[in-house]
């Protein structure tokens, strides 16, 4: 798995989608867990400000940079 639980990084629910206003929504979220290989998800997340918890595949994650102050 590319990412650890407690590292925050970019959600992007649809990165690949040929609508453009679809593919720029963005979300800053932490990795809660890491799912068995079994299951159909790779991650838990927890989405901050909207406070939800999901299940999503890898592809949908992307590093956060680091913040520069």
């Amino acid at each position: 798995m590319k990412y650890k639980v407690d590292e925050w990084v970019i959600y992007i629910p649809y990165p690949n989608d040929e609508i453009e206003s679809l593919a720029k929504i963005k979300k800053i979220a932490v990795i809660l867990n890491i799912l068995p290989k079994d299951d159909f998800y790779d991650y838990e997340i927890f989405i901050d400000g909207e406070g939800k918890i999901k299940k999503v595949s890898e592809d949908k994650l992307f590093p956060r940079p680091e913040p520069t102050y």
